[in-house]
């Protein structure tokens, strides 16, 4: 008699126990979810970053000296979805002159290992599951320069 209350009150209490789990779990998520928008939003916590790296070591990226002409793309190579590079090829500068009411912001999402990940900031109007590309660029031994701020410059000279 014993042995089955005590069975009936543990089996009652791991419902309990899974219970809270699966809903802590799901608060999380949502917290998670909610954060991760934030952070590739207007509203970022994370640094607006600029990457100044040597030429070489680069496919993308415009030139300090002449930011109209796009890097050449001789020696390299690509596997996988061309569109992809394609999107961001033309698109690497924050351009707030042009478009000072919806500038493309660069933010610095980690530093790891000898790698850099950036990505560019969602605009306002974004679609709840627009996704931003995550861009990973190893650091080079000539050397490269990060300016971090935490937001966007007021001015950009060309």
């Amino acid at each position: 008699m014993r042995s089955v209350d005590f069975l009936r009150l543990l089996v009652n209490e791991i419902v309990i126990v899974s219970w809270v789990l699966i809903v802590i779990f799901w608060l999380a998520r949502w917290q998670g979810i909610a954060d991760a928008r934030r952070d590739a939003g207007q509203n970022s916590t994370l640094p607006v970053i600029a990457l100044i790296t040597p030429e070489e070591k680069f496919a993308v990226g415009r030139k300090l000296d002449d930011i109209f002409t796009n890097p050449s793309l001789k020696g390299y190579r690509i596997i996988g979805d061309l569109g992809l590079f394609d999107d961001l090829r033309g698109r690497q500068d924050t351009d707030i002159i042009t478009n000072p009411k919806q500038p493309r912001v660069w933010r610095l999402l980690l530093e790891r290992g000898g790698w850099i990940y950036l990505f560019r900031a969602l605009p306002p109007n974004a679609k709840p599951n627009e996704i931003p590309s995550v861009l990973a660029i190893q650091e080079s031994d000539k050397g490269h320069i990060i300016i971090r701020s935490p937001e966007v410059s007021k001015t950009s000279s060309p």
